[in-house]
């Protein structure tokens, strides 16, 4: 039998290669570097056999590569089963134990840490709304997997919110209603990546609805791509009429000369009395629930002012105030106190 040749010497190198970064590592572990005065930054390591190697350089990182060009050097230019046995040694112990946890194993633990771990649930989803989806992703220069994470999280969210003060039966139509707009079209099944804690929820609240998690998934994704569209068309309006514009709005909806109020209501910081929020919504012709999560959003979205405080710790207002709070804090009378909470009846 004709024996094997390598004449390019691949199986060496493969050899090597397999070696190389345990050595490397161990080496570079215990590498110093320092200041060296009146020249720049000294660095050098130690090997068994080879003894120290120094170089000195202008800055840190031209010492460092010039460690690494000596150290590459050295330790190739001899092939790797004429290393001197205690070469093997220490590569060993590093490929097998440090601090008893083998190297690749705390590379992937480093790969791992960098991204919070995800869980997965599949979603069968009408070809149109992935379509839809997409769009938005291309749109923002974002993957899918993001936009169906923001989108999931944003219907679920509001869905749990509202799930408090609305019939469950009459809202779970609704969201199905915002999936049923992709309607007629083929279905496709998309495996959606959420966080932990957020696919825990709504697992269970699908549970607790009678719903698959596929279908649920499916209904918070299309509510979540609605009720942002509906965002941004609030946002819009609203940004038309604020400043000086407010107070031509302010009697329409039933707060007469206080545009401070309506101010308060528009940023988020004062909670929107029941028949303000609905005559907003027939004035922006949105739904309430989505002004209701403009203002909730804007609210959280808005510039906290850098001060320095003089006298005790700065407070920052951490919600917003209750329609009560704000008009008990006006200085009116007691007659258009009660005709302003009355608002919220």
């Amino acid at each position: 039998m004709e024996r094997f040749r390598d004449p390019m010497g691949t199986v060496e190198g493969r050899a090597m290669l397999d070696q190389l970064p345990e050595l490397y590592f161990a080496v570079l572990k215990s590498t110093q570097i320092e200041q060296h005065a009146g020249t720049g930054v000294r660095c050098s390591f130690e090997l068994p056999v080879l003894g120290k190697r120094t170089k000195i350089a202008p800055t840190a990182r031209d010492a460092i590569r010039a460690v690494l060009i000596e150290l590459s050097e050295v330790l190739t230019k001899t092939p790797s089963h004429e290393w001197p046995p205690d070469w093997h040694t220490i590569a060993s112990s590093v490929s097998f134990a440090v601090g008893n946890i083998p190297v690749k194993d705390k590379r992937e633990e480093a790969r791992f840490k960098s991204k919070n771990r995800q869980f997965t649930i599949g979603v069968t989803m009408p070809a149109k709304l992935k379509s839809s989806l997409q769009g938005v992703a291309d749109e923002q220069s974002m993957t899918f997997a993001e936009v169906t994470r923001q989108m999931a999280s944003l219907g679920f969210e509001d869905f749990e919110e509202r799930s408090f003060s609305e019939g469950s039966e009459e809202l779970l139509s609704s969201l199905f209603s915002d999936v049923d707009k992709w309607q007629p079209s083929e279905t496709e099944q998309v495996m959606v990546r959420l966080d932990p804690h957020l696919a825990v929820r709504l697992r269970s609240t699908a549970k607790e609805y009678h719903r698959s998690a596929s279908e649920f998934g499916a209904m918070c994704l299309a509510h979540g791509l609605v009720l942002k569209t509906q965002l941004a068309e609030i946002e819009q309006k609203v940004a038309a009429i604020r400043g000086s514009r407010v107070r031509g709005l302010t009697s329409k909806v039933g707060l007469g000369a206080h545009a401070a109020l309506l101010s308060g209501v528009l940023a988020g910081s004062v909670v929107a009395p029941k028949q303000v929020l609905t005559r907003l919504g027939r004035i922006f012709d949105v739904p309430e629930f989505a002004l209701t999560a403009f203002f909730k959003r804007s609210f959280e979205n808005r510039v906290v002012p850098a001060f320095k405080a003089e006298n005790g710790k700065p407070q920052v207002v951490r919600a917003a105030v209750s329609w009560e709070q704000a008009v008990k804090s006006l200085n009116v009378s007691a007659a258009q106190t009660k005709e302003l909470l009355a608002l919220d009846k």
